[in-house]
C-alpha cells in the first residue's frame, strides 16, 4: 500500500486480562464504511479475501473455492469475453455511493445512466453518505453499532461488563483497505471480529467492465435510460417461471459427506449468480435469527438505526438491507428471487456441458476416471460411494447460497439441511 492511502481511525478499548476487545468508538466515516459491506457483491468479497489477508488465511466459506475455480476456468466456456470478468470483478449497484466513502472497498466504477443525476456521482468525501449527520458510535466486539448517547451507552457498557473504562487499554488503530477487508472476513466467520482482528485470531467461532453491448443470450446487458432499474423497485422472480432441476450427488456412505456433484449448466449458472449478489441481499434472503456472527449483528444494527433519526432515507435503508444486483446482469437462473420482474434471460456459459462441483463449490469441466481416482487417493473406496439424485428449486438454492458463505463443505451442509426438511 502506498503512503497516500486514505485511512480512518478506530479507538479500541481492550481488556488485557481477558484478551478481548470490550468495545470501540468510531465516527460516522468508519461506520459508513462498515455499512458499505452490504453493498458488496459476494464476488468482490471473495476477491478481497484473496487479495487482503492477514496472517491467518482462512477461507470465507466455500465462496473462495468457487471464485478461484472461475478464475481457472477457460474463457472458451463462457458466453462471451465479458462474462468471466463480470464474475471475478462484479459490478456494484451502489458503486456511486461507495466512491464517496473515505475508504472504498469496491474498485469497480459506477454504471452511468442518464437516469442517475450526475451530481450523485461526484465524490465529496466531506459529506456523510448513508447517515443524516456526523455522529459518534459505540461498536461492540460482535459489531453491534449504537449511537453514543449517555443513557443508552451506560446501559450498553454495563451489559458488556465494563465497570471502569480507565482500566481498559486504549488503542488508536488506523483502518485502510486491508484492515477493513480483514474485518469483513472476520465478521463473516466469528462473533468477535474486533478481537480477532486487533489481537490476532486463529479460528472462526461455532462493473463498468461488464457494461457491454453483448448478445441477448449473454449474462450481461448494456445500460441505457430505458433499462436502468432504480434501487426502490421490488426484486422478485415471476412465479410462472419457477422451476426445478435434478442433480446427482456422489456421497460417501460411511461418513454421509458429499464428495462432489455431477451437474449441468443450470446448476453452474446458479452458483455463478452467487457472486453477483450483494451481501445485504444475501443476508435478507438467508436471514437466520439464530446466527451470532458479527455480520448479522451489523445488519440488524442498520435496521435499528433506520428509524428516521440516523439514516438519510428509506431508500438508503433499502439500498443497504435489500440491495439490488447491478442492472447489467441478466437473469441466469430462476432458482433465486434476485432479479427485477423485467430482467431479460441470459447466461454466463456458452454451451451445454457436464460439470463437477466439489463439496466446497469448486467447479471443473468434464468428469473423468481421474475424478474417481482422486477419491481413492483420499481413502474412499469405490464401494463406499453412493449416487443420490436430488431436486433443486428455490428452497434448495437458498440452502446452498447460505452454505456457500458459512461452510467449506457447502454441499454436505446443504444435503444435511435437506434431510431435516419434513417431506410433504
Amino acid at each position: 500500500m502506498g503512503n497516500d492511502e486514505k485511512k480512518v481511525q478506530l479507538k479500541v478499548f481492550v481488556d488485557k486480562k481477558k484478551k478481548k476487545v470490550m468495545f470501540a468508538e468510531a465516527d460516522e466515516d468508519f461506520v459508513e464504511i462498515l455499512f458499505s459491506f452490504f453493498t458488496l457483491p459476494l464476488g468482490t468479497i471473495a476477491k478481497l479475501s484473496r487479495k487482503h489477508v492477514d496472517s491467518n488465511a482462512i477461507k470465507v466459506g466455500s465462496l473462495t473455492s468457487l471464485y478461484e475455480s472461475i478464475i481457472n476456468l477457460n474463457e472458451k466456456h463462457f458466453s462471451n469475453e465479458h462474462c468471466k470478468d463480470a464474475l471475478i470483478n462484479p459490478s456494484n449497484s451502489s458503486a456511486s455511493f461507495c466512491q464517496k466513502l473515505k475508504v472504498n472497498l469496491d474498485e469497480t466504477k459506477p454504471i452511468i445512466s442518464s437516469i442517475v443525476p450526475q451530481d450523485q456521482l461526484k465524490v465529496n468525501v466531506d459529506d456523510v453518505v448513508f447517515l443524516k449527520k456526523k455522529a459518534s458510535f459505540i461498536i461492540t466486539d460482535d459489531l453491534n453499532v449504537v449511537p453514543v448517547m449517555l443513557d443508552t451507552s451506560i446501559v450498553l457498557l454495563c451489559s458488556l461488563g465494563v465497570e471502569y473504562i480507565d482500566l481498559l487499554e486504549e488503542i488508536i488503530m488506523p483502518f485502510g483497505l486491508e484492515e477493513f477487508s480483514n474485518l469483513l472476513k472476520w465478521s463473516l466467520l466469528t462473533n468477535n471480529p474486533l478481537t480477532n482482528l486487533v489481537l490476532g485470531g486463529s479460528k472462526p467461532c461455532p462493473c463498468s467492465s461488464c457494461d457491454t453491448n453483448s448478445a441477448s443470450d449473454s449474462a450481461l446487458t448494456s445500460i441505457d435510460s430505458s433499462e436502468t432499474r432504480t434501487q426502490t423497485q421490488t426484486t422478485q422472480t415471476p412465479k410462472t417461471q419457477t422451476q426445478t432441476q435434478k442433480m446427482k450427488l456422489l456421497v460417501q456412505k460411511s461418513t454421509k459427506k458429499v464428495l462432489c456433484a455431477q451437474v449441468e449448466n443450470h446448476f453452474v449458472e446458479l452458483l455463478f449468480s452467487f457472486l453477483t449478489i450483494p451481501l445485504g441481499a444475501y443476508e435478507h434472503l438467508t436471514k437466520d435469527n439464530s446466527s451470532s456472527v458479527g455480520i448479522s449483528n451489523l445488519y440488524n444494527s442498520i435496521s435499528s438505526l433506520g428509524d428516521g433519526k440516523y439514516l438519510k432515507s428509506e431508500d438508503v435503508k433499502t439500498m443497504l438491507l435489500r440491495p439490488k444486483l447491478a442492472a447489467n446482469y441478466l437473469r441466469v437462473t430462476n432458482f433465486l428471487p434476485i432479479y427485477e420482474v423485467d430482467t431479460r434471460p441470459g447466461r454466463f456459459l456458452k454451451e451445454q456441458a457436464t460439470f463437477i462441483v466439489s463439496d466446497d463449490l469448486e467447479v471443473t469441466v468434464s468428469p473423468s476416471v481421474a475424478t474417481i481416482t482422486k477419491f481413492n487417493t483420499l481413502g474412499v473406496p469405490v464401494c463406499d460411494i453412493e449416487v443420490l439424485e436430488v431436486t433443486v428449486g428455490e428452497q434448495e438454492a437458498l440452502l446452498i447460497l447460505k452454505a456457500s458463505l458459512t461452510s467449506t463443505s457447502a454441499l454436505t451442509d446443504y444435503l444435511n439441511a435437506l434431510r431435516k426438511i419434513p417431506k410433504a
